[in-house]
């Protein structure tokens, strides 16, 4: 065994180059070559299932069957070997024919191989190998070509990771770099708990031995792989200064593929991929569950989800014969499962199906485990779960769809703000209304335009949403005015009251505050007696909606005043005329005086104070008028008349009635403007010859008719305006 040489590690990218180079040319094998994979320096041969792994100096590679081993199951291959032959003069010296080839278990990679001239094991960590080395250098190596089993890519002897030494014992040659083809088996029995017996066959290129070149038990699962079970198989190897043409022939390989996907009660087809230099003779399958089949390629159908041992035993012509096993596993179908469920018509209803990890449903639904469906009436759907083994099962749901109920409800209507209606439903067996209430019926007063809900539901759960509208006439907005404007004066007053309210109205009734109504739309009214008059309207509109305005003190009607006044007199002489006047009007609220004193002589004849005083200078009747006034503008007038009289008699004492229009009769002066008198008329005898009561001179005109001329005597006895007086005077006649 040869010393390891840094000129000979292979470089990383080199042997990518060469792995991606060995994988392009996999791809155009047959199957049964897929199921190796070519790392470092190794390249597929022309006969199918053979490797050429070096072919010069300083290369490595390998040859791995891409499906692990479970070494808690047996296998039994038989591989063919060619070291090449050292004596064919492609080197010097002649005799330098190396480096050796290693069978190895390994849990890392289908892509690895080993470094160097480490006869294609070394560095292959952690690891267990067949080393059968070619080339004798290492002071550990014996003097000849021979076989050894190791652990953990160390190919070197008498260390701690040799678990089998070198031999060259039984069926193992001193040179086998020969130029001929070796057959190599290898077989593993477990023997539980990671326990288990390698035996390594190792004769010619037709005979192999009946008794183990190499024997080795002990446990491989545990004290080399970490508790790992599942390893890689097969051919690494490598030379060093020296080379040799190595290559490796899948002999005698039982081997199969499955389908990826296996679920129970679904048929399993298992492929032989078994790989023989002679024909193959007998097929002889094994379950796991009790069947076996002689087929090349059978299918089996597992009844029962679990793990099941398949083993497929191979013999060919030549009484060669290998053994495989793989575990596989039969996947349970998913446990899917979909509620049936009901629905009300419009609704959507909820599937949810559980138990795989992928659905696929009809009705074109998406593929999700819930789903929310609204069928138009009853409807199936079928779910086909996938589990997350692929393994498939299906599923259905029914979805009963019952018809809404049929509910009759109180129409849209409308109504006067304030007052009720009564919503009447029937046709379910509850209900419930927006508000709340839970009974068929239900009073409401809504105040502006409502819409009420109400769900009601039927004897299957079924509900129907349905509305009522209830709107609200337009309340009547009750103006009015009134001309004049505003309506306020003196009684009388005549009040016009235009309505201005709207909507149209049907019917008015006014309220005038004095006791007095009308139903007219425009009334006219007149107020005769003072007061503030509360005016209210009452309507109602053509909807029905009733309202009614009252503007307090609407109407204002003022008092008239009742003009009066009194005087010290109403008849006055101009020896006295002084008249003192005095308003007596009946209203507090008068604060206007306007007298007229009706004195034509003078301009200046009024007053406007409350209580004047005026002189006469002149006899004579006079019209006084007094106009009064009050705050609010309301008035009245009255008269009276004053008489002034010239109350200062003149008294004759001689009379001369000749008829010549001269001092004709007794002509008293100013008794006329006396209120009475008595003239007496006197002889010179005392004896009274004239009497008259109210004499008015020039009326009665007493001339002394039938009287002789002389000295008579008269009493005037009178009542005056001012004074009562009598008058004693002789009185001549003179004709």
């Amino acid at each position: 065994m040869k010393n390891l040489r840094p000129k000979f590690i292979i470089l990383n990218k080199v042997l990518m180059i060469l792995t991606l180079a060995g994988l392009i040319f996999i791809s155009t094998l047959n199957l049964r070559a897929q199921q190796y994979n070519i790392a470092g320096t190794a390249v597929a041969m022309t006969t199918p299932g053979c490797y050429q792994l070096t072919n010069t100096t300083s290369q490595a590679g390998a040859v791995w069957n891409i499906f692990k081993i479970n070494l808690n199951l047996s296998f039994d291959i038989t591989l063919s070997l060619n070291f090449g032959n050292r004596n064919v003069i492609h080197y010097v010296p002649a005799t330098c024919g190396a480096d050796g080839m290693s069978f190895v278990l390994q849990p890392l990679s289908a892509g690895v191989f080993g470094a160097g001239s480490g006869v294609g094991f070394h560095g292959i960590n952690p690891s267990v190998g067949v080393v059968m080395d070619t080339y004798v250098d290492n002071p550990t190596d014996p003097a000849y070509q021979h076989i050894s089993i190791s652990k953990n890519g160390d190919e070197l002897h008498a260390t701690t990771n040799e678990l089998v030494p070198p031999t060259s014992a039984v069926g193992f040659p001193a040179n086998i770099t020969d130029g001929l083809d070796h057959l190599f088996r290898f077989t593993w029995t477990p023997s539980g708990l990671g326990n288990g017996t390698i035996n390594v066959y190792f004769g010619t290129s037709t005979v192999l031995p009946t008794i183990p070149t190499l024997t080795y038990t002990g446990n491989l699962v545990n004290t080399i792989f970490a508790g790992d079970p599942h390893v890689y198989w097969g051919v690494s190897g490598s030379t060093g200064g020296c080379w040799n043409v190595q290559t490796v022939c899948m002999t005698t390989v039982s081997n199969f593929l499955s389908d990826t996907t296996i679920c129970e009660g679904s048929p399993v087809g298992f492929t032989n991929n078994s790989i023989s230099g002679l024909p193959i003779t007998n097929y002889s399958w094994h379950f796991g569950d009790g069947d076996s089949s002689n087929l090349q390629s059978p299918t089996h159908t597992y009844t029962t989800a679990g793990t099941y041992n398949v083993t497929l035993y191979i013999m060919n012509s030549g009484g060669f014969s290998s053994t495989m096993t793989h575990s596989i596993i039969v996947n349970p179908l998913p446990n899917i499962n979909i509620n049936d469920t009901s629905i009300c018509f419009g609704d959507t209803a909820v599937l949810n199906a559980s138990g795989a990890t992928y659905y696929q449903w009809n009705n074109g639904l998406s593929p999700f485990a819930v789903q929310h469906v609204a069928p138009l009436t009853t409807t199936t759907y079928t779910v086909k779960g996938t589990s997350i083994h692929g393994c498939i099962k299906r599923d259905t749901s029914i979805v009963t769809v019952y018809p809404k109920p049929v509910i009759s409800l109180t129409p849209d209507t409308s109504i006067c703000k304030g007052d009720s209606i009564k919503l009447v439903a029937s046709g379910a067996v509850s209900y419930l209304w927006s508000t709340t209430q839970t009974s068929s019926s239900i009073f409401v007063s809504p105040v502006i335009n409502t819409v009420y809900l109400l769900a009601a539901t039927d004897n299957l759960g079924c509900t129907l949403d349905t509305t009522v509208n209830v709107k609200i006439y337009t309340d009547p907005q009750i103006s009015f005015t009134v001309i004049p404007y505003p309506a306020e004066g003196c009684a009388p007053v005549s009040v016009s009251f235009s309505d201005q309210t709207f909507p149209a109205i049907q019917t008015w009734l006014w309220n005038f505050g004095d006791g007095n109504t009308s139903t007219n739309q425009n009334p006219t009214h007149n107020y005769v007696t003072a007061g503030d008059f509360d005016v209210s309207l009452k309507v109602v509109t053509t909807d029905g909606c009733k309202g009614d305005l009252t503007i307090p003190a609407f109407v204002k009607v003022f008092d008239d005043p009742v003009a009066a006044f009194n005087t010290n007199g109403l008849q006055f002489s101009l020896s006295n005329p002084v008249v003192n006047f005095n308003s007596t009007t009946s209203s507090p609220s008068v604060n206007s005086w306007h007298w007229d004193f009706g004195d034509p002589v003078l301009t200046d004849d009024t007053s406007s104070i409350q209580n004047p005083s005026y002189i006469y200078q002149n006899q004579g009747v006079f019209p006084v008028w007094l106009f009064v006034k009050t705050i609010h503008g309301c008035s009245d007038s009255i008269s009276l008349y004053i008489t002034v009289v010239k109350d200062s008699l003149v008294f004759p004492n001689f009379i001369t009635p000749n008829g010549d229009g001269l001092n004709d009769f007794l002509d008293i002066q100013n008794l006329e403007n006396l209120l009475s008198n008595v003239l007496t008329i006197y002889n010179r005898w005392g004896k009274k010859v004239y009497q008259k009561e109210n004499y008015i001179p020039k009326i009665d005109r007493w001339d002394g008719d039938g009287l002789a001329d002389g000295t008579y005597y008269y009493i005037l006895t009178y009542k005056g305006i001012l004074k009562n007086g009598e008058y004693r005077s002789s009185l001549t006649i003179m004709r």
